[in-house]
């Protein structure tokens, strides 16, 4: 979490959201795909009332990032190339 940015939830469920959630989204997500037949799950996104979260894998690792406001979508289609980049 960015210093200065308020959280809708408390530091405990994002922590144990962190723990858990993105292994269950992506997990599901990429049963829709037996056998990879419709290619790698590239992320999952979740869109909420007041903000989207995209969930992504950053090497063995999940990353989750969230947008607020209606223009989310936009914003995580801005910053997916930029993503495999932070491994390096």
């Amino acid at each position: 979490m960015r210093p200065g940015v308020e959280s809708f939830t408390d530091a405990a469920d994002d922590e144990a959201f962190m723990q858990m959630g993105p292994i269950f989204l992506t997990g599901i997500a990429e049963r829709l795909s037996p056998g990879n037949r419709a290619g790698k799950l590239e992320y999952v996104v979740a869109c909420f009332e007041k903000t989207s979260v995209m969930i992504t894998q950053l090497g063995d690792e999940h990353l989750a990032v969230s947008v607020e406001g209606d223009d989310a979508l936009a914003v995580f289609k801005r910053i997916l190339n930029e993503i495999p980049k932070l491994t390096r």
